[in-house]
């Protein structure tokens, strides 16, 4: 954990980041989730183990009826898809990670469920880091 931590402040000093802690900034993190998808102009794609969250996955549906690029990558879901690219893995997907526009990554524990949000603790991190970014778009395109 503490590796965790060193790791986020070193790369705090050079990013515009955001780090949310459960349940106290949980509805902080999820204003901070529908900007980003309401803001994106490309490409959304997403690794996540279990999503749930309907009023996201409806954003994401909008967001693709505006031109965006959206990729979903689950193991577990409680929402439809439409008109996504989403599909379930040939591994075991545990990941929670969303790129937006490849200039945004967040990653942490929470999946994208109305539990995440609501009850549990978790972490969760934002970042414009450019060598993060260069190491999550390469894991990205890793997935089939």
């Amino acid at each position: 954990m503490r590796l965790f931590i060193i790791l986020l402040l070193s790369i705090s000093l050079y990013a515009k980041d955001s780090l949310y802690f459960f349940p106290q900034d949980a509805k902080a993190a999820q204003d901070k989730i529908e900007k980003l998808i309401n803001n994106s102009k490309h490409s959304i794609d997403i690794a996540m183990y279990n999503f749930g969250d309907k009023k996201l996955a409806k954003l994401l549906s909008k967001a693709q009826k505006r031109g965006v690029s959206v990729k979903v990558f689950y193991d577990k879901k409680d929402v439809d898809f439409k008109n996504i690219d989403a599909k379930t893995l040939k591994k075991k997907l545990h990941t929670k990670i969303a790129i937006f526009d490849k200039k945004t990554v967040l990653f942490g524990s929470p999946n994208w469920t109305k539990k995440s949000f609501k009850e549990n603790y978790e972490v969760l991190y934002i970042t414009d880091d450019k060598k993060l970014l260069a190491k999550f778009n390469e894991f990205f395109q890793t997935l089939d």
